[in-house]
């Protein structure tokens, strides 16, 4: 597909309205994500000839694939609703004041620690929905809460969700010999144990400031280097349980940390939030495991669900999908057809594991005489209200991203970028990869998008392939925490729906920064022959 200058500039007008109307003019995700939807159908129809019917196709791809992730919010929420029903939040928050009454360290544990965990085995968003009321209910402010989630999820975005994006990455290049695929393995997870690394140094700081930071620092550092050292060996290995296995020991060790007598002083957060009152009457008699039993329910069936292939495999075997027919639009851009387009397979969909332990925790809660008469009106009602504009918010991002991707915006614009940097090309390999994510807000579909681009290019260079496909899924994970749908998870669950624009303003600039840093090091690797 030949393109122009002004092809190239078209793609960038919805990406530029969504980023203006959430970041300069404060619009709500869901104001500004059908804004960018129109702009996208605008173009497609009279820049790249996507015939009415095209353009609808695209639209329903977006909104049958969007239902993956509001499967995921609803569930997420009424976990939310079940616990601060029943009063477990206050009962977290004390029974973390005994792990450690380091404020800061216990913010580590959950924001960083948890929810990579919760990263490595389902991914999809539920740690960012899982971890933030959580992060609130220790007394963590919605926004800083939401920010730490987004930073402590994002190193798992490869390896993570049991190696589904790496499987993505290479499900569309050719790495055919091991020698090819360690190296890959071993750039991937160098870069990804760096953005671990100084998240988990953001994360101190968001927490305790400047003195958190030099307070958690050989701790940090610890952690960061057995993780990251732990992932590149552990995927050498077995690139599938690889992230698993390594934040299930950080898991563990982090609790060992705690009780130290460096973490038994105490330790306020930088900049908490307000107290303010908790159902804690009817709950005032709850342990620590009884307020995590939604979570604890969660994580065991994740578990047992996606590491037994047995089970996994027969409960997968049901799935729904939709048929596309392919079109091609007036400059020659082909979409395929598809029989059964994206499946959808919800007995092992995050979301079922969600909802079942929200019912599991509310019988529970409600046994045990925690929950008031009630009380399931009231979850219902407020997961339902959260639900709606946030869906609305998914819908319009989910559908813009597609048709970009099916009348071929997306792919103009990376490939412009490229035939524009030529040789330098590699110092923005990573943002390609970004771009991917932020469009689609996973870093799988980002792999599968432009994982064959990358390599493309490479051959079109004459250069080493591996490190362009390492900066692709790095720059994916890195987009991750700009991802407007991945943002959006944050804000509904955090009470804080309409301020996207104000999460993304804080996080953009270092994520940018990131990925140039890592474009410079890939640059420099092939002047040196490395």
């Amino acid at each position: 597909m030949s393109i122009n200058i002004g092809q190239w500039f078209a793609t960038l007008v919805p990406i530029l309205v969504l980023l203006v109307l959430l970041l300069r003019c404060k619009w709500g995700g869901d104001e500004a994500a059908l804004a960018g939807l129109l702009f996208s159908i605008l173009i497609a129809y009279f820049v790249f000839g996507g015939g009415i019917d095209m353009i609808a196709l695209a639209v329903a791809k977006g909104m049958w694939y969007s239902l993956s992730i509001i499967l995921v919010v609803f569930p997420a929420l009424i976990i939310y609703e079940v616990s601060r029903e029943s009063g477990a939040f206050a009962v977290i928050r004390a029974g973390m004041q005994r792990f450690t009454p380091d404020k800061v360290l216990q913010v580590l544990a959950v924001g960083w620690i948890f929810v990579g965990f919760l990263q490595g085995i389902t991914g999809f968003g539920v740690p960012v929905v899982v971890g933030a009321p959580l992060l609130i209910g220790m007394g963590v402010k919605p926004l800083t809460a939401v920010l730490i989630t987004l930073l402590g999820q994002a190193w798992g975005n490869t390896f993570g969700t049991l190696g589904l994006a790496w499987d993505g990455l290479i499900s569309q290049v050719d790495i055919s010999d091991s020698l090819t695929m360690n190296r890959a393995i071993i750039w991937t997870t160098a870069m990804l144990g760096i953005v671990n690394l100084i998240a988990g140094l953001l994360i101190a700081g968001l927490a305790g400031g400047s003195r958190g930071v030099r307070r958690n620092a050989v701790t940090v550092i610890l952690l960061g280097v057995l993780q990251g050292a732990g992932q590149m060996g552990m995927a050498l290995l077995n690139p599938m349980l690889c992230n698993f296995v390594v934040v299930s020991l950080s898991l563990g060790l982090i609790f060992v940390i705690g009780r130290l007598d460096y973490y038994r002083q105490p330790v306020e957060l930088f900049d908490p939030a307000e107290e303010k009152a908790e159902n804690t009457a009817v709950g005032s008699k709850m342990n620590i495991q009884q307020a995590f039993m939604p979570y604890l329910f969660l994580i065991v069936i994740a578990v047992v669900v996606l590491l037994n292939n047995s089970i996994k495999d027969y409960l997968g075997q049901w799935k729904l999908s939709l048929a596309f027919a392919g079109k091609t639009t007036a400059l020659g851009f082909e979409t395929h057809s598809y029989s059964a387009y994206a499946p959808l397979a919800p007995l092992i969909h995050s979301g079922a594991f969600l909802l079942l332990a929200a019912i599991i925790g509310y019988i529970c809660y409600t046994r045990w005489g925690y929950i008031q008469a009630g009380g399931i009106t009231r979850i219902l009602k407020n997961s339902l209200n959260k639900t709606i504009p946030s869906a609305i918010a998914v819908i319009g991002l989910t559908a813009m991203s597609k048709v970009m991707d099916e009348t071929g915006q997306t792919t103009v614009l990376a490939q412009g970028v490229a035939a524009v940097t030529g040789g330098i090309y590699p110092l923005l390999s990573p943002f390609i990869g970004l771009l991917g994510t932020f469009m689609t807000s996973s870093n799988l579909s980002s792999n599968i998008l432009f994982g064959g681009f990358q390599q493309k290019v490479a051959l079109m260079l004459q250069i080493d392939k591996v490190p362009l496909l390492a900066a692709q899924t790095v720059g994916g994970a890195i987009g991750s925490i700009i991802a407007p749908s991945k943002i959006l998870l944050g804000t509904a669950t955090a009470g804080i729906l309409g301020q996207e624009g104000v999460v993304i303003s804080k996080v953009l600039v270092g994520a940018l920064l990131l990925c140039a840093i890592f474009g410079a090091v890939i640059f420099v690797s092939y002047q040196f022959g490395w």
